[in-house]
Order: C-alpha cells, then structure tokens, then sequence
C-alpha cells in the first residue's frame, strides 16, 4: 500500500520563501515607478525643472506655483503588453491588454494673492503598475531535484520525479501603487519656487504562479514511483501602504533656463501578504494526493531616498527639457525592529538585508524630452511632444537596462478643456528561472501605454 504525508509542505515552504520576503521581492515592490501625467510622460518624464502642470505635486511640487488656472482634470490609462517567452528551444506568445484603466484625478487651486503666488493642489494617481505575464512549457533534461516522500507499508522513501519530464509555467500579475496627495507651491521671489507634497501610499498586486511537470515520455512507471503529473497552483495577495515626503525647488536662471531639483524622502512600506498554495500529485494508476496551505505575512520594507535634479531651456514655442534621478537600491531595507531577533524570520531578513546590499546598487535615471507648441492661430494650437528615457537594472549581476520612447499630443477642446495624450513605448530582455526550472527561460517583452488626460480649467 502507498501513502504520501508531510510530502508538499517543504516544496511550498520554499517557494513561498522565494516570493515574498526576499531581496528581490523588496526591490520589486518600486522597481517600475513611472510617475504619472500624460503631458509629462509624453516628453518622457522630464518633468524635474518644469513640473507646471498637474503632475508637478510628483516630479516637482516647486513647478506648481506657476500654474495660474485652476485646473480639475481625470487620466486614463491602456496597456498593449506582449512577452514571448522561450524555454528549452520552444517559444510562447503571452500579451495582456488593458483598458479605461483608472488612473488618476484631481485639482488644481491657485490661492489669490497680494504678491506672489500660492498654489494648492490635491490629487490620487497610479505611479507603479504591476501588470504582467509570462508562460511557456518545453520538453526537459535537466535535473530539478524534485522529489516526494512516500511510504509504502510503514517504510519511507523519497523519489525523485525530477527530469525528462514536460514542464509549464504560467505567471500573472496585476495591480499597481497609488498615491492619495496634497501638494502646494509657493514663489518666494520672482525666480524662485518651492514646494512640499505629502502622499498616502497604498498598492496592491495579485500574483498567481502555475507549475506543472508531467511524464510524457513514461519514464516513471515503477511502483511506488509511478508519477504522472505534479501541479502546483500559488497565488499572493500583497498589499502595501505608507507616507512619503517630496519637496522641490525651481529656479529661472534666466528667460530662457530653468533648474529645478526635488528630492522624495526614505520613507517605511507596511506590506500584508496572503499566500495560498493547492499541489496535486498524480500516479499512472490514477491515485492522487492533494494539498492545501495558506499563509499569512506582514513586515515593513524601508523604500530609498529618491533625488531629482533637471535642467529645461525654453525658446520661443520650443521647449527642451532633461531631467536625471538618483536612486541606491541597496538602502533598500527590511525593517527588523518588531521582529524577534532570537527567531529565525530575523536571520532570514537580516540574510535578506545584507544580500540587498551587496547585489542591488545604487543608479542614475536618465530622462529627455520636447515640447513644440504648434500655432494654427491666435485661439488654436497643438502642443506636439516626444521624449524617452534610460533606466539601469538595479541589480548589479543583471546587465538588462530598460529603456523606453514617449510621444504625445495636446489640443484644446472648446475654451476651457484640454485633451493631452501619451503614448509610451518600451522593450527589454531578462533571463528568468526558478527552482522548479533550472534551465530558465529568455523573456523578451515589449509594452506598449497610452495616457489619455482630460482637464477642465476654471
């Protein structure tokens, strides 16, 4: 007779380890920020030393003090995400489309004043998306060490169930981080701005990891270790919040030149996570055993400073603009003080911390962008916009930096509404494995998004 006990929970453990509090799953949590605005992305997120939009209480609260209309705009945001996947020699087509996605609203109030200006804004935009997917599934050799306890008549044994085997994966992950802000800029002189904003951070992504290894070619057909198919279904619910604090400054340097620098302060990340596994072992005679483990999480992750410094010249409609930001990922940090430092969870993140520190470094951001006002008449123009931007891997092993192309449009619609529009373009390659897949996968992926942004001015 054959039983199978205790069997799934070491696997799972593993892989629950490997998805949640990790190095990488800190630097993941940030490690797509975007930041909003479709007129500031449409010039690629250069955005440092102008920021006299909307989306100045993000790039640079200093940029709003001179905005002179009130403003109450909504963004909306479409995704066009293509991954082909190769494993083992065979490639996969994933892509994942979205849209109307919800991206932002809020308002902008210029305060009157004797002298001066005082501007106040509130906002809730989407700064971070999570959006992806990835699957692909392959003949395999390769080892995995895969292996099951199972016992037959009161005698334990582990099998391995480990290669050539028919192996898939299937990764989804959907969500993004949100900031509720309020933001103000102030002109201290006539060249000269600041501003602060405070932002309650929220996010949620829901993750869901398939596995399945199968004996095609009938490799296991002896009893006890028979196996047919293993699958393994996870899914993570992760959930964040916290505060950030950002200031800036802007200066004109002259009619032509602007400065501007802000810089957004370290700030804690409060992160719940729900694990759920279910795994199904099946033989050739049709028996089975299954499995089932939930989990629950919580710990703190201590995000980067962030700064930003750029430099914009403007001549007559023509406006160009670059902006750089500085960021070391490896002050990334789990947070250890409610956390027993007797219990294995504190050397598991103390682990955690010193690999973050010694694998992810610190790096430079580049972003470059125009803006061309094109005149049809005293009352009508189109504002026409391109840009793009470098962004290094954090991960000092990874040689895969991202880089990205933006374009956009802005026209008016009437005498009070404006329609702005951003299309951002982006490609890279990573290479990816687990330990259920050794061998990994190349992934080559291409995303495509569009911001459509309404304001109303008043």
């Amino acid at each position: 007779m054959r039983s199978i006990t205790h069997l799934f929970f070491p696997v799972s453990f593993l892989f629950s380890i490997l998805q949640s509090q990790s190095a990488a799953e800190a630097i993941h949590l940030l490690e797509n920020e975007i930041g909003f605005g479709a007129r500031a992305m449409g010039m690629g997120g250069a955005n440092t030393a102008l920021g006299d939009d909307h989306s100045g209480i993000y790039w640079n609260p200093a940029g709003l003090a001179r905005i002179q209309n009130g403003t109450f705009y909504v963004e909306i945001n479409n995704l066009n995400y293509n991954n082909n996947t190769t494993y083992v020699g065979e490639t996969t087509k994933n892509s994942l489309q979205k849209f109307g996605q919800f991206n932002g609203f809020g308002i902008v109030y210029p305060v009157p004043t004797v002298r001066g200006s005082l501007v106040i804004s509130m906002g809730y935009n989407r700064i971070l998306n999570y959006d992806s997917f990835m699957s692909f599934s392959g003949f395999s050799l390769q080892e995995n060490t895969l292996d099951f306890p199972i016992d037959v008549d009161g005698k334990e044994e582990y099998h391995l169930f480990s290669k050539k085997v028919h192996r898939s994966e299937r990764a989804l992950s959907n969500g993004g981080m949100e900031q509720l802000t309020f933001s103000f800029g102030i002109a201290f002189t006539p060249t000269i701005s600041g501003g602060f904003s405070i932002s309650r951070i929220t996010g949620r992504e829901d993750y869901e990891f398939n596995f399945s290894q199968e004996d095609l070619q009938n490799t296991y057909t002896s009893f006890p270790a028979d196996f047919k198919q293993y699958d393994l279904t996870q899914s993570l619910i992760t959930k964040m919040s916290g505060w950030n604090f950002r200031g800036g400054m802007n200066a004109t340097l002259n009619k032509r030149v602007q400065f501007g620098v802000a810089l957004s302060l370290p700030y804690t990340i409060e992160v719940k996570e729900n694990h759920k596994t279910d795994e199904v072992l099946t033989f050739d005679n049709g028996d089975l055993s299954d499995s089932t483990l939930i989990g629950y999480y919580d710990y703190q992750v201590r995000a980067p400073m962030i700064f930003d410094v750029g430099f914009a010249i403007t001549v007559e409609s023509l406006a160009i603009s670059s902006s750089f930001r500085y960021k070391n990922w490896g002050s990334t940090q789990f947070k250890l003080n409610d956390v027993d430092s007797n219990s294995e969870d504190y050397d598991f993140l103390q682990n955690a911390n010193s690999e973050i520190s010694f694998q992810y470094r610190p790096v430079i951001q580049l972003r470059v962008g125009l803006e061309y006002l094109w005149e049809f008449s005293d009352a009508f123009g189109i504002t026409v916009r391109g840009g793009g931007g470098l962004i290094p891997s954090p991960d000092e092993n990874s040689k895969v930096d991202q880089s990205y192309y933006s374009f956009g449009l802005g026209f008016p619609l009437g005498n009070s509404i404006i329609l702005d529009a951003a299309y951002i373009a982006s490609k890279w390659k990573k290479n990816s494995s687990d330990w259920y897949t050794p061998s990994g996968a190349i992934e080559h992926i291409r995303s495509g998004r569009l911001l459509v942004n309404l304001s109303y001015l008043f």
